[in-house]
């Protein structure tokens, strides 16, 4: 598998974090260490783009779930978009497409916050 790429990218309202790879049990604690950066910051508008992903444990998303539940505790969200057909039947295998908010493209993703 390949290693997971993170990227920031800080917009006005919101915050957009691109993700390259496999997020696994030894990629998601740098995607952790970075959310919970974005919490401490009171960034809690956070759009994870996922174009670039090629397999999410079961564990990453379990863990995605609580973001997005604290993000929503302080006014926000965590939305997903660019899920690939595989990463998103995964998501949908766990019943996780009706906690967490998919978005086809980052646009949509985008208008939702704006």
């Amino acid at each position: 598998m390949r290693e997971c790429i993170i990227k920031r990218e800080e917009r006005e309202n919101y915050d957009i974090v691109r993700l390259d790879g496999a997020l696994d049990s030894y990629s998601f604690p740098r995607l952790e260490t970075t959310l919970n950066g974005l919490r401490d910051a009171q960034r809690h508008r956070v759009i994870l783009d996922c174009r670039g992903l090629d397999y999410i444990s079961s564990a990453a998303l379990g863990a995605l779930i609580g973001f997005a539940r604290r993000a929503r505790e302080n006014d926000g969200d965590l939305k997903l978009t660019g899920l690939s057909p595989k990463i998103y039947n995964i998501v949908e295998l766990l019943g996780f497409h009706k906690i967490l908010e998919i978005h086809n493209d980052l646009e949509d993703a985008v208008k939702k916050f704006e």
